[in-house]
């Protein structure tokens, strides 16, 4: 006999390989097509800012290197908080098996996206690395403790989008195109430090920011962070966004196997 924690570890280690596999597809060009969103955003604006214009960011940092260690955090927690929102939708058929849980989906989904993002990740550095950037992160260690900073709040907004779509299901159109301006808003393509201060106060409002600035403070050796930068903020929001959508589960799932 299995005990319960061995069933719940076997489901989800089922769930994050059916994940990975439907992402990658059956063959090469699935691989191909996972590494083209990331490397699409971020080639054309190296090479207009980083080679043409040779842009180099306040404290001497590369443009491709700021840019990498902003836009790839943006991407893992857009992608874990959008696909955590889509895991009932995406594995309605699943949950009729009752040792699935929706909470096994959602941590599937999350772990997947986890590990997807991270190869992309090492890839795209790999690269850099081969144009002779200096890509390793100065400080390993507090890279890592931001990286998982943002999985846990993308997380808990995951389970939160999720909630409120099984309600209201058109709010996910909206949910997915706030994505739009929140990447202009968390200064993924430029330092939000060259606005006026009085922007930048308003602009620290959005939690997505403080990660980015965390990431790179840790990632990229004399950069300069904005001095509203505050490791609390998007910490209790990572909390408390992961009580509530706990909290919204228990209430609106276990009573209904499927939606």
């Amino acid at each position: 006999m299995r005990t319960a924690f061995q069933i719940q570890r076997d489901v989800i280690y089922a769930l994050l390989l059916r994940e990975v596999g439907s992402r990658f597809g059956k063959s090469r060009v699935g691989f191909l097509w996972v590494m083209a969103e990331p490397v699409a955003h971020l080639v054309f604006p190296i090479l207009i800012f980083g080679f043409l214009l040779d842009r180099v960011m306040p404290g001497g940092v590369d443009y491709p290197i700021f840019l990498v260690y902003g836009f790839l955090p943006f991407l893992f927690f857009k992608t874990i908080c959008l696909q955590t929102m889509d895991g009932v939708s995406t594995n309605r058929g699943l949950l009729s098996y009752r040792q699935i849980t929706l909470m096994d989906v959602f941590v599937a989904k999350a772990l997947a996206y986890c590990a997807i993002e991270s190869m992309v990740f090492a890839i795209v550095l790999a690269g850099l690395a081969i144009l002779e950037f200096q890509v390793l992160p100065a400080y390993p260690i507090e890279f890592a403790g931001a990286l998982v900073l943002t999985v846990t709040l993308a997380f808990g907004l995951g389970l939160l989008f999720a909630a409120t779509a099984s309600v209201v299901p058109d709010s996910k159109s909206i949910f997915r195109i706030l994505f739009l301006p929140l990447y202009f808003a968390s200064g993924v393509l430029f330092p939000v430090t060259r606005f006026p201060d009085e922007w930048v106060d308003l602009l620290a409002l959005n939690p997505v920011l403080h990660l980015l600035e965390l990431s790179r403070y840790a990632a990229i050796e004399h950069y300069e962070p904005i001095r509203q930068l505050n490791v609390l903020y998007p910490t209790s929001l990572a909390l408390i966004t992961n009580l509530m959508g706990l909290a919204m589960y228990r209430l609106r799932y276990l009573s209904r196997v499927t939606m």
